[in-house]
C-alpha cells in the first residue's frame, strides 16, 4: 500500500519539477515550458472552448507559457536571433534584421550608405548629414541634433533581442593610417537568462582625425537594454547615453584650393579655426505590460499534436519616456559670421531640452490570424518638460528655463496574417504647445503567396496637421536669432511598392504636399514657404551572370518650389562584383566596385553656429562619381574586407565637393573586420 502510493506520488512530483524548470534549448519547438493539465485547469476549459478550439478533451495535454515568440506577429520563430523595436508611431512589436551576418557591402561604413543613397555631409566620417532623398530623411524631437540622426536612433525604437545562446558582435575599421585616423567601433551583447528574460549592451564609435583642417570627430553612443516577457506580465527598457565632439572649419576660404591646385590637403586653407560642437543626449525608454484577459488557442507542437497556449485578448502598458539633450558651439572667430548680437571675440551657445513623456494603452488583441476584425488601441499620453537657448534677458535676471506641455488622444487598429497586413493609428492633441494638431498614419502589405520572397505590394498615407518645432519659432544666440510666428505645417503623402525578394527586386513611388512648409533659406534663418509638392520613384534591382553580381538603385525626383528646397534629380548607386566560394561553406569572397552618383543641383550649405543645413544658390554640386574598389570576405562567421574609397579622386574631374564648399575626403586605404560569438 505505502509502494502504491510512492508510485502515485511520483508523477505529481515529475509534474512540478517541470511546471517549475525553466527550458531554454536550441529548438524553437522546445522553447515553451511544458506544464500537465490539473483537472481544475481542464475544468476552466468549457466544453463550448473545445468545441471551439476542435479539440477533443482527451487530447488536452499540456499548455504552453508565453514568451516573446508568441507575442511578434510574423517572426520565424526557427531562427536562432530574433530582434524586434517598438515601432513609437503604432506601438506595434516589430520583427526587424538584427545583426547582419551576410556579406552585404560590409565595407559602406557610414550607416546611411546601407540604403544605398546618396546623401549631402560635410565629408568626414561622423560629422552631420542629410539624406538626399526627401523621403528618407529623419526626424527628431532635438532640432540641433537631427543632422546626426542616422548614428543616434531614438531609444523608443531601440531594438531587443531573443537568442538561443549568449551573442556578442565585434566590428572594428580603420583607414588612413595614423595621420588620418579614421575609425569605427561597434560591439554588441546579448544574452537570455532564461526563455523570458534577456539583456545586453551595445556601443558605438565613429571618429577620425581629419583629412583636412579643423576636422576631428569623435562620437560614442552606449545603450543597455533588457527585456522580460512570461504569461501575463511584459517589460522592456532602455537607458543610453551619447556624446558627438566635432570641431567646424566652415569649409574651403575657396573651392580654387581643390578644383585647380594639387596643394596638400593638410595645407589647404579653411574658414574657422578654433571653432568646434557638441551634441549630448541622456535617454531611457521603458514598457510594463501586464494581460488581464487571457483566452486558449489550439496549435500543434513538433510532433503534429494539439497543444493548447493561452494568449492575451485585452492588455493595459504602460509607456515612459526621457530625454535630456543638449548642444553646445563655440568659436574664437571676428569675420567668420555676419552678426555678432553677445560678443565680437567669442562665442559660447548652448541649446537644451528635457522632455518627460508617460502613456497609459489599453489593447484590445487580433482574435485571428486572417484579415477580419482587427486589433484596437487606445491611449493618452502627456508630455512635460523643458527647454532653453540664451535671452538677452539672462544678463540681467536669473536663468530660467521654458516650460513646456502637450497631451494627445490616440487610437490605433492593427491586423496581420499571411496574406494581408495592415495597421494604422490617429492622435488628436488635446492641449499645450501642440493643442489641435493631428496626425493620421496608415500602412499595408498584401502579400498573396504569404512570403515576400515573391511578389508583394505595400502602401502607405500620413496626413498631418503640425505645429512647428519650438527653437523654430523663437531663438538667440551669439550669430543668429529670430521670432516667428509660424502657421502649423500640413502634410497629406502617399506611397508604395512592389517588389520580390527572391528576385531580389523592389520599385516604388512616393507623393507629398506640404501647406506652409518650413525651411532654412540663404541666410541660415528659418522661413515658411506657401507649399511644396515633391514626389520621387525608385526602382533597386540585383542581376546575376554566373559569379558576376550587380545591385542597382535609382532614385528620381521632382519638386515644384526651388527657392524652399533642392534635390537632385537622380541619386544612383552601382555596385558590380565577382563572388567565388573559395571554400565550399567556410570561406565565400567578393572582389568589386561601387559608384555613387547624383546629378547637379544647389546641394545645401551648412551653418557650424546652428548645426543646420539651409539653403544656397552660389553654385550646383554634383555629376561627380565617387568609386570605390573592394574585396570582401566572408569566413565563418568572421566578415572581413579591404577598401579603397574615393579611387577615382580628380577623374573626371575635381569637383568631388558634398555639400557648399565642403570636399569630399582623397582617396583613403581602409579595411575592416567584424566578428560573430555565438555559443
Amino acid at each position: 500500500m505505502k509502494r502504491y502510493n510512492r508510485l502515485k506520488i511520483l508523477p505529481l512530483l515529475l509534474t512540478i519539477i517541470i511546471s517549475q524548470r525553466s527550458v531554454f534549448a536550441g529548438d524553437v519547438n522546445h522553447q515553451k515550458e511544458e506544464v500537465y493539465l490539473s483537472d481544475s485547469i481542464k475544468n476552466r476549459i468549457t466544453k463550448g472552448e473545445r468545441d471551439s478550439l476542435n479539440i477533443d478533451s482527451s487530447l488536452i495535454r499540456k499548455i504552453y507559457k508565453k514568451n516573446i515568440l508568441s507575442i511578434i506577429n510574423g517572426v520565424d520563430t526557427s531562427r536562432r536571433i530574433i530582434s524586434w523595436r517598438l515601432n513609437p508611431t503604432s506601438y506595434d512589436l516589430e520583427p526587424i534584421n538584427g545583426i547582419d551576418t551576410s556579406v552585404f557591402f560590409p565595407h559602406l561604413l557610414i550607416p546611411s550608405q546601407k540604403h544605398l543613397e546618396t546623401f549631402t555631409s560635410l565629408g568626414n566620417l561622423g560629422a552631420p548629414l542629410q539624406a538626399d532623398h526627401f523621403f528618407s530623411r529623419e526626424s527628431n524631437d532635438f532640432l540641433f541634433s537631427r543632422f546626426y540622426e542616422v548614428y543616434i536612433p531614438s531609444v523608443a525604437d531601440h531594438k531587443y533581442f531573443y537568442v538561443r545562446k549568449p551573442l556578442t558582435l565585434i566590428s572594428y575599421t580603420s583607414g588612413g593610417g595614423s595621420r588620418i585616423g579614421e575609425l569605427s567601433l561597434r560591439a554588441i551583447h546579448s544574452q537570455n537568462v532564461n526563455k523570458y528574460l534577456n539583456f545586453g549592451l551595445t556601443y558605438d564609435h565613429y571618429g577620425t582625425k581629419g583629412i583636412y583642417k579643423n576636422q576631428t570627430t569623435k562620437d560614442n553612443f552606449f545603450t543597455l537594454f533588457a527585456s522580460y516577457y512570461k504569461d501575463r506580465f511584459s517589460v522592456q527598457g532602455t537607458v543610453s547615453y551619447s556624446r558627438i565632439r566635432n570641431n567646424e572649419n566652415g569649409g574651403l576660404e575657396s573651392d580654387y584650393f581643390i578644383q585647380d591646385t594639387t596643394l596638400e590637403p593638410a595645407l589647404i586653407p579653411f574658414k574657422l579655426t578654433g571653432a568646434s560642437s557638441e551634441v549630448k543626449k541622456k535617454s531611457f525608454s521603458g514598457i510594463l505590460g501586464y494581460a488581464i484577459i487571457n483566452r486558449w488557442v489550439s496549435e500543434l507542437d513538433s510532433k503534429g499534436s494539439k497543444v493548447l497556449i493561452k494568449k492575451p485578448v485585452f492588455s493595459l502598458k504602460a509607456l515612459f519616456d526621457a530625454s535630456k539633450q543638449t548642444r553646445t558651439y563655440s568659436d574664437t572667430s571676428t569675420s567668420y559670421y555676419e552678426n555678432y548680437y553677445i560678443s565680437k571675440g567669442a562665442t559660447h551657445d548652448s541649446t537644451m531640452i528635457l522632455l518627460y513623456q508617460s502613456t497609459v494603452l489599453a489593447e484590445f488583441e487580433q482574435l485571428a490570424k486572417f484579415p477580419g476584425l482587427p486589433g484596437v488601441r487606445f491611449w493618452i499620453t502627456n508630455t512635460s518638460g523643458k527647454y532653453y537657448y540664451f535671452k538677452p534677458s539672462d544678463f540681467l535676471f536669473k536663468r530660467k528655463d521654458d516650460r513646456i506641455t502637450t497631451a494627445h488622444f490616440g487610437v490605433g487598429i492593427f491586423s496581420y496574417s499571411p496574406y494581408l497586413s495592415y495597421n494604422g493609428s490617429l492622435r488628436m492633441y488635446l492641449n499645450g504647445y501642440r493643442a489641435s494638431d493631428k496626425e493620421l498614419i496608415g500602412q499595408m502589405v498584401i502579400s498573396p503567396w504569404k512570403t515576400e520572397e515573391y511578389p508583394y505590394v505595400k502602401a502607405k498615407i500620413e496626413i498631418s496637421d503640425k505645429e512647428s518645432d519650438i527653437f523654430l519659432k523663437n531663438y538667440f544666440s551669439n550669430h543668429f536669432k529670430w521670432e516667428n510666428n509660424f502657421e502649423k505645417e500640413k502634410r497629406f503623402l502617399l506611397g508604395g511598392s512592389i517588389g520580390a525578394d527572391k528576385w531580389r527586386f523592389e520599385a516604388g513611388y512616393n507623393l507629398v504636399r506640404i501647406n506652409d512648409f518650413i525651411y532654412f533659406d540663404i541666410t541660415g534663418i528659418p522661413k515658411q514657404a506657401s507649399g511644396v509638392t515633391i514626389t520621387s520613384a525608385f526602382v533597386q534591382k540585383e542581376f546575376k551572370l554566373g559569379h558576376f553580381y550587380s545591385t542597382n538603385r535609382v532614385v528620381w525626383q521632382a519638386y515644384d518650389n526651388k527657392e524652399a528646397i533642392n534635390l537632385p534629380t537622380f541619386s544612383i548607386f552601382s555596385s558590380l562584383f565577382f563572388e567565388v566560394e573559395l571554400v565550399k561553406k567556410v570561406l565565400t569572397a567578393r572582389i568589386g566596385t561601387n559608384v555613387f552618383f547624383r546629378t547637379k543641383f544647389y546641394a545645401d550649405a551648412f551653418s557650424p553656429a546652428t548645426g543646420q543645413f539651409y539653403n544656397q544658390k552660389v553654385k550646383k554640386i554634383g555629376d561627380y562619381p565617387v568609386i570605390d574598389a573592394f574585396v570582401d570576405f566572408k569566413w565563418k562567421r568572421a566578415v572581413l574586407f579591404v577598401k579603397y574609397d574615393h579611387i577615382n579622386q580628380g577623374m573626371p574631374n575635381n569637383e568631388y565637393f558634398s555639400a557648399l564648399h565642403y570636399p569630399l575626403n582623397h582617396r583613403i586605404f581602409k579595411f575592416g573586420v567584424s566578428w560573430i560569438f555565438y555559443d
